[in-house]
């Protein structure tokens, strides 16, 4: 049964951005699709929450943006992560990974087949 692409993780928006332009340049729009491929449909980036983003990492001067006219002739915003940029992925994602398996640590008991309390 399909389900509904669920909103980003607080806190981990930028840094999935981030991870996106480190490989290479992309305009909005991609880098939603782009999350929300490599997620598996799981996640869904709402333009209410990109753009907004895109602009936080802007100020940060975590990316820098330039317009670029489109084969089709629309002109569009394509964004490039600085140097700044890949040092804020690599704390970022370090922090990510320490806390994500600190969760799981404790959350394993759940699936690993042990009996928990849930309600």
């Amino acid at each position: 049964m399909p389900h509904e692409p669920q909103n980003a993780p607080p806190g981990t928006l930028d840094m999935m951005i981030l991870s996106l332009l480190a490989e290479e340049s992309l305009h909005g729009y991609l880098i939603a699709r782009r999350i929300e491929e490599r997620s598996g449909g799981v996640l869904g980036i709402e333009e209410g929450s990109l753009y907004p983003a895109l602009q936080r990492l802007r100020k940060r001067k975590a990316v820098t943006d330039e317009w670029s006219t489109q084969d089709s002739g629309r002109e569009v915003r394509v964004y490039s992560i600085t140097r700044v940029g890949r040092a804020e992925l690599v704390a970022t994602a370090t922090r990510w990974r320490l806390v994500n398996a600190a969760i799981e640590k404790i959350i394993q008991d759940i699936k690993g087949g042990r009996r928990v309390k849930l309600a």
